[in-house]
């Protein structure tokens, strides 16, 4: 994010967030939580559909290129050159045309594979999670064509449920998780961009992982419609009801998805 433009009045450092109160606490939002595997059952990068996490791993089938969105990836990774245009100077004109720039040669789709399809939408990448570039590509149902909206590289790969990426949360800074705590305060960080505002009355019941060592939770909020600035967003306080206390078991923030992590667990 780019450091704030100076004003007149000098360069100010942006005020620190206020924690949340007990009184705040008391009034915060107290959820029940799903049970939910370890791994999430869907991931994304944020650039198309999500997808599920074998899509990486799986053996890619062959891409039809007569298939209109593998056009669109086609022309999305097609090199763009612009012919060279005829001199119209007096002194060049009695001088042989330039030859015409030759057209680029097709791309090699080797390496791609389709991570999603579903809505008019499909997701292609090449490579792997750590290095992982992706495209997306849509129909426009009056044209009836398919162009590329997004493409990423190395972006971090993330929970998702029902369309929504998951959240990151830590854990209530002001006072220590006791073994025999039943509800856990957390502060969300809402991963859409919101306009500076709490995700209050929009954060959905997460999914919870529990066995003998650790406590994976995710945190899924319903994103604000319409354009949203894209400023910071703050902190939103959350119970979570817990099935059981807490234990000796580690808490695990769920949100991003590391196939690492998931080989070693």
């Amino acid at each position: 994010m780019p450091d704030p433009a100076p004003s007149r009045f000098g360069r100010f450092a942006p005020r620190a967030a206020r924690l949340p109160s007990e009184k705040d606490w008391e009034r915060a939002v107290l959820l029940d939580p799903r049970s939910a595997p370890r791994d999430p059952e869907q991931i994304s990068d944020g650039a198309g559909p999500p997808f599920p996490p074998a899509a990486l791993t799986s053996s890619p089938q062959r891409l039809d290129a007569d298939d209109p969105a593998v056009g669109a990836l086609i022309a999305h990774l097609t090199p763009r050159s612009t012919a060279k245009r005829a001199s119209r100077a007096p002194w060049k004109r009695g001088a042989p045309a330039p030859a015409p720039t030759p057209p680029p040669a097709p791309p090699s789709l080797a390496g791609w594979r389709l991570l999603a399809r579903a809505d008019g939408e499909a997701l292609f990448a090449r490579g792997e999670p750590a290095q992982l570039h992706t495209v997306a590509v849509r129909e426009d149902p009056r044209r009836h064509t398919w162009i590329c909206i997004a493409s990423s590289v190395a972006q971090p790969l993330r929970a998702a449920r029902d369309g929504i990426r998951a959240s990151s949360w830590r854990v209530e800074p002001t006072r220590e998780v006791e073994p025999h705590d039943t509800v856990l305060r957390v502060l969300v960080t809402e991963q859409t961009y919101a306009g500076a505002q709490r995700a209050d009355g929009r954060v959905l019941a997460p999914d919870l992982h529990v066995d003998a060592e650790q406590l994976v939770l995710r945190m899924f909020i319903t994103p604000l419609r319409g354009f949203q600035s894209r400023a910071p967003n703050p902190e939103t306080a959350v119970r979570i009801a817990l099935p059981d206390p807490v234990g000796s078991r580690r808490l695990v923030d769920g949100a991003l998805y590391d196939p690492g992590i998931t080989s070693r667990s």
